[in-house]
């Protein structure tokens, strides 16, 4: 279930369970920083591109937990109502499991997307300006 972040959120961390046809993992992911850096600091690889929350390379299915996922510059209610959430936007708000076919899921929201005619094609007016892509600021990076 994706939730906007509460503000009085102190930093916490939390467990991770990911699910793909290669394997399963689990990881720690801290509630100020996004899902695809907590990955990469674990070692595990992943698709992305635009770190934006636009181009869905990164797409995962929440099976169970909740995320704050207002960070994604193409955010729609049905997204996370199907199950699907950006990694590179999506900060965790609880342990959660994640299910990811690096070769599926993508697909599989894109056609979510286009069977309710929200395939985005161009960014949002004025939000590609300000958006500040990456990492959460001090972050460590290895």
């Amino acid at each position: 279930m994706s939730v906007e972040r509460p503000d009085d959120l102190e930093s916490r961390t939390f467990t991770v369970q990911l699910e793909r046809p290669d394997g399963n993992w689990t990881f720690q992911a801290p509630s100020d920083e996004y899902l695809l850096y907590a990955m990469i600091d674990a070692g595990i690889e992943t698709p992305f591109i635009c770190e934006q929350g636009w181009c869905l390379a990164c797409a995962a299915r929440l099976v169970s937990g909740k995320v704050d996922d207002s960070a994604a510059l193409t955010r729609y209610p049905e997204d996370g109502q199907a199950g699907f959430l950006l990694l590179c936007s999506a900060r965790p708000l609880t342990d959660m499991v994640l299910r990811q076919d690096i070769h599926e899921t993508r697909r599989e929201m894109t056609q979510h997307r286009i069977g309710l005619n929200q395939l985005a094609r161009a960014y949002p007016p004025g939000k590609r300006a300000g958006f500040r892509r990456g990492r959460r600021m001090g972050a460590s990076t290895g």
